[in-house]
C-alpha cells in the first residue's frame, strides 16, 4: 500500500497550484511589460510621424495624408497597451477617503471587493468591445480616414487593455498589495 496520508497529498496539490498561479502571474507580468514596451515604441513612432509631417508640410511644401490617421490609431494603441501596466502598478484612479477610515482588516476586505468590482467592470467592457470587434470583422467595417483600415485592427487593442486590467484586478483581489 503506497497511499499517502490525505493531508500530505493535499499539501502537495496546494503547492503545485500555488506554483502554477505564480507562473501564470509571471507570464501575465511579462505580457504586461511587453505591452508597455510596444506602447513606448508606438509613442516614438507618433513623435516621428509628427516630426515628418512638420518637415513635409513646412519645409517641403508637401503635407502627408497619412500622419494624422496614423497618430490617431497609435494613440489608442498606446493607451490600451499601457492600461494593464497602469492597473497592475495601482496607477488607476482610486478614491480612498472611505478606505482610510476603516480598520486594517476591513481595508483588506474592502480592497478585495473593490478589486472584484474592477474585474467585473473590465470584463464587461472587454466583452462589449469583443462583440463590437467581431461585428466589425463580420461586416468589414473600415475607418473613415484618408487611408481606411479595418476598424477591427484598431478595436482589438481595447480588448487587450481591458482583459489585462481585469487580470491585474483579479490578482489584486486574490493577493492584495501590502503597504
Amino acid at each position: 500500500m503506497n497511499a499517502k496520508p490525505e493531508h500530505i497529498a493535499s499539501g502537495a496539490a496546494d503547492r503545485a497550484g500555488q506554483q502554477m498561479l505564480r507562473r501564470l502571474g509571471q507570464m501575465h507580468d511579462w505580457l504586461t511589460e511587453a505591452g508597455v514596451r510596444l506602447a513606448m515604441a508606438a509613442l516614438a513612432l507618433i513623435v516621428l510621424a509628427y516630426a515628418w509631417e512638420v518637415v513635409a508640410r513646412y519645409f517641403l511644401g508637401a503635407p502627408t495624408r497619412w500622419s494624422g490617421d496614423l497618430v490617431g490609431y497609435l494613440l489608442l494603441f498606446v493607451t490600451f497597451m499601457a492600461l494593464p501596466a497602469v492597473t497592475g502598478a495601482g496607477g488607476h484612479v482610486a478614491v480612498t477617503v472611505l478606505l482610510e477610515r476603516l480598520s486594517p482588516g476591513a481595508q483588506l476586505w474592502a480592497g478585495r471587493v473593490i478589486a472584484l468590482v474592477g474585474v467585473v467592470v473590465c470584463l464587461f467592457l472587454m466583452k462589449v468591445c469583443l462583440d463590437e470587434t467581431l461585428r466589425q470583422l463580420e461586416r468589414n467595417v473600415r475607418m473613415m480616414a484618408a487611408h481606411p483600415v479595418p476598424k477591427a485592427w484598431i478595436s482589438i487593442w481595447i480588448i487587450y487593455g481591458f482583459a489585462g486590467s481585469a487580470l491585474h484586478f483579479l490578482r489584486l483581489a486574490i493577493a492584495p498589495r501590502q503597504g
